[in-house]
């Protein structure tokens, strides 16, 4: 009996315990593409019960009958912690790929590395974010997503390209060399291990796995001469082993609500000329004399107004298309895509396409061998025209745009002959600006492992360019501007790059010891070649610019160039590591470019750097909210020798000369003329750095300070006339440039089924010449823009400064001289900067600001819940000044037109921003200091981004035997502002040209796995 009781005791406690737990099953899943996870751990919070998905992702495992919180792990991916209710069951858990996890490989040059050992400013850029930007330039994606990397877009023309600064400037350019195509303040370009691997425009974002961007000499170093203004490393996807997947990503949208301020319209532009007229008794003339042309009077009478702006332009629209195929074998992976890019512009005729194939075949010959090719086909063709904005908002606002049949009529002013009208290249074929390119990419490369831990590649990179530019005008487009002639031209461009390097590379660890030892010998040739030809009075204009032999043949012009460059290179690095706290590398990098010099052609440059990991320190280990704490610092010298190909020699051409009545040849220097001592311009950067991730990953916070001091630098001078010569390049001046980047990455809340996640840069960049040659400044022909001024940044702006408009009452100052007129109210007030009551170009002229801003940075934050995800980006440039060419289309005499918006001094209406209308001797409004209404402060804060995306249900796709289906809105550049007022009705990122204004975008788009 006493048996019998036990035993039911025991069976009332099993029952007991059975009733308090309960089975529990789900599945983990890849948070970006819904691909089940193998071998994923998921554990009870708390206790050693756990289970390990199966090849669907599925788990089971017991768990307690009420709420229960589960931690799930996967190499690669963040750890999650999840709570489910006692009812949820089945249940789907998708993990995020680990953003700056200390184990990611980072890309640096000619290697990889880990992030934990990284002793250099490296900045990455995940596909996942190069894609978030509806745009053709991958560089343009990243802009405000890396410290350190000012990107701004160049002009809203379609497929417009980018300007980029890595760290401010620190080279001068030169009207010449620009024009030439030369930028000494051009970051380097690797694709795939090819130096300047090719045209950025040519990849399609879609193709592209990473971009890492290299910023102190400590990563620089290993490029030499060619990082001098840092490395931007971009890898393409590569094949993978397993089933094919078949990815398609497209988006088609509109460009279009251009951010411009509009021309003055009807009654408003009437007043603006009538006010011009006002005598001094105050009286205002009878029509007739307002509008003395007789076309002019009968618009104004019949009420003939024209929207010129409205006319020349309208929404564009842009559209991508990518199918790729990633797949292969354990011993062959290969991946292929093929990309489609349209974009039509806010002008007609004004588009943009792009085609483009990238391969990329890898395969392992043995244990110890493997080799592969890839590379990109591209072709792209750009229909661009010349700008009409700037006619639109200036012409007449009256007459007939279009004759009684539709076409448009080019003078749309009676009577008044000389007056185009800023659509007239709108007729068909009367202005052709076309320019078709074809690139090819081919990289070849072999990989032998002899022994362990030593690698030797060779990577043998090309890029084939050609492209051809044919333009035509007929005599009534705004090119040839009724010179009652057509004018027609043809240029032809071709180049062959070859990248040749070989790498050894040697890794070994001994005990808590490790050391990667990497030598190499790096080889590029560039080599191009163009012709020019063109005529004017062809024979028919619909044969546009393919028969020039028709031309008229006193005006046929010829010309053509040829030239090459060698860089040749030898480097070595050491990393070396102990016991994962102490880091240190060393780089010494020897550099022969044939642009310089003979004597000087060659020279070193050596880095060091190195890191303390203190969160590995024993004094740490009870410190759990923090996974990594690093500080870093080095030390290096780059090189740049960017100059023109032949610019240290003395080249002649031949002009015609006569003595008497006899002809004979002679020759004369062309552009430059021989510098026997140049030689290679020097940076020497110092960066201080720290690195923490802490909360479980959940916060990463990059810090860099840098300062960088650059000697010798290239500038193209100018010679007196009394040489015989013209220019000269010379090492004759200094920069420095100091300032901080950062970067925070967090987690906020993540939870079930909502997860909120930030990104913010920041930076600030302190730049100035320090050093000139006879330490003097160097004024340019145009003293308000190009000018160089010792203790002033590179682009600074110089003039004077504008404080208002005189007011009733106020008297006293002069301008020219002592004698000179008096300022009346209504004229433009600017600083008497000495006080001696006299406005004057000597004394009272300055900097009065720059084009770098004093800061620049972005913020991003991304939203998901359940199969939603919405990603918004901000980006700002703070106290930068532009030159603002619209605003200096305010014409006080109402000869043209200008914009609406802008608030004119008048008795009755005692504005400060421009001055009173006016016509005849109007000395006090166009005297020098008038310029000073084009400088601006044009600092912005914008919404760049917009993205709303959902993603269908696993259950759903799965019936359709579809990976993953997604779709997504973005709106870009949808909102800006501006700290001045006289901006709010454009968008300052395109610098102040009135030009190619930039545009609005609202795309739909789909990314779609099989």
């Amino acid at each position: 009996m006493k048996k019998l009781y036990l035993m039911c005791l025991l069976l009332i406690a099993v029952m007991g315990v059975q009733a308090q737990t309960r089975t529990f099953s789900g599945r983990v899943l890849d948070a970006g593409n819904s691909d089940p996870l193998i071998g994923a751990a998921v554990t009870l919070q708390g206790s050693t019960t756990g289970s390990i998905t199966d090849v669907n992702g599925k788990f089971s495992l017991n768990v307690p009958a009420g709420n229960v919180t589960l931690v799930v792990k996967y190499v690669g991916y963040a750890d999650q912690t999840v709570t489910f209710t006692a009812n949820d069951q089945d249940v789907t858990i998708k993990l995020a790929v680990q953003q700056n996890a200390l184990e990611d490989v980072v890309v640096v040059g000619f290697g990889t590395i880990k992030r934990r050992d990284l002793t250099g400013a490296v900045a990455s850029v995940k596909a996942s974010d190069i894609v978030r930007a509806p745009t053709h330039n991958p560089l343009e994606a990243i802009q405000g997503r890396a410290a350190g990397v000012d990107i701004t877009r160049s002009s809203g023309n379609a497929g417009a390209g980018v300007d980029i600064r890595l760290r401010g400037t620190r080279s001068i350019a030169n009207p010449i060399t620009t024009a030439a195509g030369i930028n000494p303040n051009a970051p380097l370009l690797v694709v795939d291990g090819v130096q300047n691997g090719g045209s950025i425009n040519n990849i399609n974002p879609n193709d592209i796995e990473s971009i890492e961007v290299l910023q102190d000499a400590s990563s620089t170093a290993i490029y030499g001469s060619q990082g001098a203004n840092g490395v931007i490393i971009v890898t393409t996807k590569k094949g993978i082993s397993g089933k094919a997947k078949v990815s398609y990503n497209g988006y088609y949208g509109v460009n279009g609500w251009t951010q411009f301020p509009k021309p003055r319209q009807g009654e408003d532009f009437v007043n603006l000329r009538r006010e011009s007229y006002r005598n001094a008794e105050g009286v205002i003339p009878a029509d007739n004399v307002v509008f003395p042309i007789p076309g002019e009077l009968a618009a104004v009478q019949a009420g003939q107004y024209v929207d010129w702006m409205d006319l020349a332009t309208k929404n564009g629209s842009q559209q991508s298309h990518t199918v790729s195929v990633r797949g292969g074998s354990e011993n062959t992976k290969a991946a292929f895509s093929l990309g489609y890019f349209r974009e039509e512009g806010q002008l007609v005729n004004n588009n943009y396409t792009r085609y483009n194939f990238r391969y990329n075949v890898d395969h392992k010959l043995n244990s110890w061998a493997k080799t592969g090719i890839l590379g990109q086909l591209a072709f792209n063709k750009t229909n661009a025209r010349r700008d009409p904005i700037s006619t639109a908002l200036t012409a007449i606002p009256l007459g007939t745009p279009f004759n009684a049949d539709g076409s448009i009529n080019p003078l749309p002013i009676a009577g008044a002959a000389n007056t185009l009208s800023p659509i007239t290249d709108q007729r068909p074929g009367a202005a052709v600006d076309e320019t078709v390119g074809n690139e090819i990419n081919a990289t070849a490369w072999l990989e032998l492992t002899p022994i362990k831990g030593l690698t030797f590649r060779s990577n043998l990179g090309t890029v084939l360019a050609n492209s051809r530019r044919g333009q035509f005008n007929d005599a009534l487009s705004l090119s040839q501007n009724n010179q009652r002639y057509s004018a027609a031209s043809i240029y032809n461009f071709s180049s062959r790059y070859y990248n040749w390097d070989n790498i050894i590379t040697y890794n070994k660890e001994i005990q808590k010891h490790s050391f990667t030892i990497t030598a190499l010998t790096s080889y590029i040739h560039n080599d191009q070649e163009d012709a020019t030809a063109g005529g004017i009075r062809g024979v028919l204009n619909s044969q546009s610019f393919y028969n020039l032999a028709g031309s008229e043949a006193s005006s046929r012009t010829t010309l053509s160039t040829y030239k090459r460059n060698d860089l040749l290179a030898y480097a070595g690095r050491l990393n070396y590591g102990f016991d994962g706290k102490y880091l240190f590398q060393a780089t010494m990098r020897w550099d022969g470019s044939s642009r310089l010099a003979p004597g000087n052609k060659w020279d070193y440059f050596p880095s060091v750097s190195g890191g303390w990991v203190i969160s590995r320190e024993d004094f740490m280990k009870n410190v759990k909210q923090l996974n990594n704490l690093k500080l870093r610092a080095s030390y290096g010298v780059s090189g740049n020798s960017t100059i023109d190909a032949y610019g240290t020699q003395s080249l002649l051409s031949s002009i015609r000369m006569g003595f008497g009545n006899v002809a004979a040849p002679a020759y004369t220097f062309n552009g430059t003329v021989l510098s026997p001592d140049l030689g290679w311009e020097k940076s020497a950067t110092l960066d201080i750095g720290t690195d923490i991730t802490a909360f479980n990953n959940r916060v990463t916070l990059n810090v860099d300070w840098y300062r960088t001091k650059t000697k010798d630098i290239l500038y193209l001078r100018n010679l007196p006339q009394s040489s015989g010569q013209s220019l000269v390049y010379q090492n004759i001046a200094s920069t420095q440039n100091s300032g901080v980047n950062i970067a925070l990455s967090t987690v906020n809340i993540q939870s079930k089924n909502f997860k909120w996640s930030s990104m913010a840069t920041f930076s600030h960049n302190a730049e100035k010449i320090t050093g000139l040659v006879d330490g003097k400044d160097i004024f340019s022909s145009n003293q308000e823009r190009g000018s160089l001024f010792i203790g002033s940044q590179i682009e600074s702006f110089y003039g004077y400064k504008k404080i208002g408009i005189w007011q009733n009452g106020e008297t006293g100052t002069r301008f020219g001289s002592l004698t000179g007129t008096q300022y009346k109210p209504g004229d433009i007030k600017v600083e008497d900067l000495n006080g001696d009551g006299v406005i004057d170009p000597t004394n009272d002229r300055t900097v009065i600001g720059h084009a770098q801003p004093q800061w620049y940075g972005g913020l991003q934050n991304t939203f998901t819940y359940k199969n939603f995800d919405l990603n918004i980006f901000l980006v700002a440039r703070y106290g930068q000044m532009v030159y603002g060419e619209f605003l200096g289309r305010y014409d006080p005499s109402a000869a043209q037109n200008g914009p609406a918006n802008f608030d004119y001094w008048t008795p009755t209406n005692p504005s400060n921003d421009f001055p009173r209308p006016g016509r005849g001797n109007l000395s006090n409004l166009y005297n020098s200091n008038y310029t000073s209404l084009f400088y601006i402060d044009g600092s912005f804060f914008k919404i760049k981004n917009v993205s709303l995306g959902y993603t269908l249900p696993k259950s759903v796709t799965d019936k359709f035997k579809v990976g993953s289906f997604r779709v997504y809105a973005t709106a870009s550049n949808m909102f800006t502002f501006t700290k001045n007022d006289l901006l709010k009705n454009y968008d300052p990122e395109r610098g102040g040209a009135e030009s190619s204004p930039l545009s609005r975008q609202l795309v739909f788009g789909v990314n779609l796995d099989f």
